[in-house]
C-alpha cells in the first residue's frame, strides 16, 4: 500500500474514532441530564407529597372553639359504632413510632372523634326558648302581657241605660232612674283600675207620646265615652239626662258596637243593659245582641230588668241569651245592691280560678321545659365524657404496646383534655344560663299572676 493511501486511511480512522467519541459523550451527557431531571422530578414529587401531607395535617389542626369542633368530620367509630377490639386492631395496623403527639392525636380523632355529632346539642341549646310561652287566659277582664312582661287588664264595660218615660216611675220613694243611677255608679266605682267604662242612654229625647216616637226612637247618645272611670265625671254624666221617651233597645245595642270599634281598645267587651221594659221602637234587640256577640267585637250582653212584667222579662232574657250573657231582674234598690254584690262575688271567683289556673299552666310549662333541657344536657355531657375516655384508652393502649412513649402519651392526653374542656365549658355555661333564665322568667310570671289575682280578689272582696 502506498504511503498516500496509508495516510488517508489513518485520517479516516481518526475521524471515525472522534465521531464515535463525540457520540458517546453526547449520549452520556443526555443520560446524565435525563437522570438529573428524573431525580429533580422525584424530589419535587416528594416535596409535593410532603406539602400535601402538611396541608392535611393543617386541616386536622387543634380546634380551639366549639364551633371548630362542630366542623370536624366524625371518626369511623363514634358513639354507638365504637368497638374497643376493632379500634385496637386498627391501631395495631398503624406505625406510631415516627409520629409526633399531634399526628397521633389526629389519628385518634379519625377513629373515634365525635365532631359534627355534637351539632344536635349545640343547635338545641342555641334554639332553646327560656321565655314563658303559655298563653295567659283572657278571663276575666281581658288580661294581657306587655312587652316588658307586666300583666295588665283591659276590660271595656259599656252601660246601656233605658231613659224612656217609664223609668220616671217611683219605687220605694225614688224613681227607677234615680235608683238605677245610684246602683250603676256604685258598681262602676268598684271596677279595677285600668278598666274602661262608658255610658250610653237611649229614649231620652222627645216624649212617650206617639207624635214624638220617631224623635225618641232615634235618640241614643254616649254621655260618657269609653275610657278610664272617673267618679266625678261619670256622676256628672248621669245628671245630664232625664227619663222621657220610647225604648229603642236594638238601636242602642247596634250603636254600642260602633262605640267599641271606634275606641279600638283591646280586652274583654262587656255590656250591661238596664231597662224596665221591652223594645218599643219596632227594632229587634235579640238580633242586634246576637250580631254584636258574634262580631269581631265579641261583646257579652248582660241584661238587668228593672221591675219588668213577665212579657218584658221573656224578651230581655232572650236578648241576654243571644248576646252570650245573663239576665237578672230587680224590683227595688235592695235588689240592685244584691245584684251588684252577686256580680262582685262572681268576678272574685273568676279571679280566683284565673289565678290558680294560669299559675298552674306556667308551672307546667316551666317543668316541661326544664326536664327537656336537663335530658338534652345529660346526653350532651355523656357524649363528651365517652369521647374523652375512649381517646385516652387508645393512647394508653399505644403506650402499653410500646408504640409511643410515656412522654408522648402525656402530650396526647393533654390535647384530649384540652378538647374536652372546650366542649365542657360551652355545655355547662350554656345549660346553666338557659336554666337560670328559664327559672327566673317562670318565677317572675308566676309571681305577677299571683299578685294580680290577690289584688283583684281584694278589689271584689265583700270585706
Amino acid at each position: 500500500m502506498s504511503w498516500r493511501k496509508l495516510i488517508m486511511f489513518a485520517g479516516l480512522a481518526a475521524m471515525l474514532v472522534f465521531a464515535l467519541a463525540a457520540c458517546g459523550d453526547s449520549e452520556k451527557a443526555s443520560g446524565e441530564e435525563k437522570k438529573s431531571g428524573q431525580e429533580e422530578k422525584k424530589k419535587d414529587g416528594k416535596k409535593e407529597k410532603g406539602s400535601q401531607e402538611a396541608e392535611e395535617e393543617d386541616d386536622l389542626g387543634i380546634a380551639v372553639s366549639i364551633e371548630e369542633i362542630l366542623k370536624e368530620k366524625p371518626g369511623k367509630y363514634p358513639g354507638t359504632k365504637y368497638n374497643e377490639a376493632i379500634v385496637h386492631k386498627e391501631l395495631n395496623d398503624e406505625n406510631f413510632l415516627e409520629k409526633d403527639s399531634f399526628q397521633i392525636y389526629a389519628e385518634l380523632l379519625r377513629l373515634m372523634g365525635e365532631g359534627k355529632n355534637y351539632e344536635e346539642y349545640y343547635e338545641y341549646f342555641e334554639a332553646f326558648v327560656p321565655d314563658m310561652e303559655t298563653e295567659i287566659s283572657q278571663m276575666p277582664g281581658g288580661m294581657n302581657i306587655s312587652e316588658d312582661g307586666d300583666l295588665g287588664m283591659n276590660a271595656n264595660v259599656s252601660i246601656l241605660l233605658d231613659a224612656s218615660g217609664s223609668m220616671a216611675q217611683k219605687v220605694g220613694g225614688k224613681t227607677k232612674m234615680e235608683l238605677a243611677k245610684e246602683a250603676i255608679n256604685e258598681f262602676l266605682s268598684s271596677m279595677p283600675e285600668g278598666a274602661n267604662v262608658s255610658l250610653r242612654v237611649y229614649g231620652h229625647k222627645g216624649s212617650n207620646a206617639d207624635s214624638d216616637k220617631k224623635v225618641s226612637c232615634d235618640s241614643t247618645e254616649v254621655v260618657y265615652d269609653l275610657k278610664a272611670y272617673d267618679k266625678a265625671a261619670f256622676s256628672s254624666s248621669l245628671d245630664s239626662f232625664k227619663p222621657t221617651g220610647w225604648t229603642p233597645i236594638a238601636k242602642a245595642i247596634t250603636e254600642a258596637k260602633n262605640d267599641f270599634e271606634k275606641a279600638g281598645n283591646q280586652g274583654q267587651n262587656i255590656i250591661y243593659i238596664v231597662s224596665d221594659g221591652v223594645e218599643t221602637c219596632d227594632g229587634d234587640p235579640v238580633k242586634a245582641a246576637k250580631e254584636l256577640h258574634d262580631s269581631n267585637i265579641a261583646a257579652v250582653v248582660n241584661v238587668i230588668g228593672f221591675n219588668v212584667d213577665s212579657a218584658g222579662q221573656n224578651q230581655l232574657m232572650s236578648v241576654a241569651q243571644a248576646g252570650g250573657g245573663k239576665y237578672e231582674t230587680v224590683n227595688s234598690a235592695a235588689d240592685f245592691n244584691k245584684l251588684w254584690e252577686k256580680e262582685r262575688r262572681r268576678l272574685w271567683n273568676e279571679w280566683w280560678d284565673w289565678s290558680n289556673k294560669n299559675w298552674s299552666l306556667v308551672w307546667d310549662e316551666q317543668t316541661k321545659k326544664s326536664n327537656a333541657l336537663w335530658d338534652k344536657n345529660s346526653e350532651f355531657q355523656n357524649k363528651t365524657y365517652d369521647e374523652k375516655s375512649r381517646l385516652k384508652e387508645a393512647s394508653y393502649y399505644l403506650q402499653n404496646k410500646e408504640q409511643i412513649s410515656n412522654e408522648t402519651r402525656q402530650e396526647v392526653d393533654s390535647l384530649i383534655d384540652q378538647r374536652h374542656d372546650i366542649i365542657k365549658e360551652y355545655q355547662e355555661n350554656k345549660y346553666n344560663e338557659l336554666k337560670e333564665t328559664l327559672n327566673t322568667n317562670s318565677e317572675n310570671l308566676k309571681t305577677k299572676i299571683k299578685e294580680k289575682g290577690e289584688e283583684m280578689k281584694k278589689k271584689y272582696s265583700n270585706d
